[in-house]
C-alpha cells in the first residue's frame, strides 16, 4: 500500500498534481462545513483551486501518518497560509490560517479511491475573527 504525499502535493498548489493522487473516479469527501462530496478529478480540482485561490501561499504540513488495515492510511495535517481572497462564507481579512485536520484515505494501489477529510470549522472561523 502506498502512502499518499498529501502534504507535499497540496503544497505545490498544482491541481493536476493534487488530482493525480486520486483514481479518475476517486472521491474526496469533506466531512466538515462546508460539507462536500467531490467525485472525479474535475470536481476535486475545482474545489482545490478555490482553496488555493483563497489562500495562495498555502502549505500543508503532515504531522503523522498511520497505516491501517485493508488499504487505509490516516494522515494528520496542518493547513497553513494567509487568507487573502474571499471564499464562500469566509471573507478574507489577510489573516493567518492554521487549520488542523485529518484525512482518512482508502487506497487502491498507489492512488486514493476515497478520502474522508475532517477539520473543525469553528477553529477556522475563530482564526478569521468571525467567532469570539
Amino acid at each position: 500500500m502506498a502512502i499518499p504525499d498529501i502534504g507535499g502535493t497540496w503544497s505545490t498548489r498544482d491541481t493536476d498534481k493534487i488530482t493525480g493522487m486520486y483514481k479518475p473516479d476517486g472521491v474526496r469527501h469533506q466531512i466538515a462545513l462546508p460539507e462536500a462530496r467531490l467525485v472525479g478529478h474535475e470536481a476535486i480540482a475545482g474545489a482545490a483551486q478555490g482553496l488555493i485561490d483563497a489562500v495562495p501561499d498555502e502549505v500543508v504540513e503532515v504531522t503523522k501518518v498511520t497505516e491501517g488495515t485493508n488499504g487505509t492510511v490516516v494522515v494528520e495535517w496542518i493547513f497553513k497560509g494567509t487568507h487573502t481572497v474571499d471564499a464562500p462564507g469566509w471573507p478574507a481579512k489577510n489573516e493567518a490560517v492554521h487549520l488542523v485536520g485529518v484525512s482518512v484515505c482508502d487506497m487502491d494501489g498507489d492512488l486514493i479511491a476515497e478520502e474522508r477529510v475532517y477539520w473543525d470549522l469553528a477553529t477556522l472561523l475563530a482564526g478569521a475573527g468571525l467567532l469570539g
